[in-house]
């Protein structure tokens, strides 16, 4: 599966029921592993450049979860992550999950992270396991026929 666009109405396109995946990301060769890492599993993900990008595409869309980089242009990931929970506070929507990617990888980053309202931080550079057993961590046991199931990837 390739990563999927958003639609004009908002929807996306692509298999009716699969999880939807919001990468915002601004880096290229990080867009291109997360998609690849998650086309392996038969994750559909759709890429967001920078904040506003993803800001735009979390408005027009409902997501099962959001990889999250920490520093994109426009709006960083810890500002928009903060948008996107008053917004869901404020209007009765259910929580989605946000897990950073970022590429401090101390403790006072992933604390800052979940200060943020995000719900869990992968340090760049990272394993597929890890990535893998926390998507699962927040989509329970994923698996998709003819793609390998998360918990099995080590």
């Amino acid at each position: 599966m390739m990563s999927s666009e958003l639609a004009p109405e908002g929807r996306l396109k692509g298999p009716a029921g699969q999880l939807q995946i919001l990468v915002a990301e601004d880096d290229p060769r990080t867009q291109r592993l997360l998609i690849a890492l998650l086309d392996f599993v038969g994750l559909t993900a759709v890429i967001a450049r920078d904040g506003s990008e993803a800001l735009e595409a979390w408005r027009g869309a409902r997501w099962d979860l959001i990889l999250m980089d920490v520093r994109m242009p426009l709006i960083d990931g810890h500002a928009l992550t903060g948008i996107i929970r008053r917004t869901e506070a404020s209007e009765g929507l259910g929580r989605v999950p946000i897990v950073a990617i970022t590429a401090g990888g101390g403790e006072a980053d992933r604390q800052a992270c979940l200060a943020a309202g995000m719900d869990a931080a992968i340090s760049k550079p990272f394993a597929a396991k890890t990535l893998f057993e926390t998507i699962e961590r927040y989509l329970g046991g994923i698996s998709v026929p003819g793609h390998p199931p998360l918990g099995a990837i080590h």
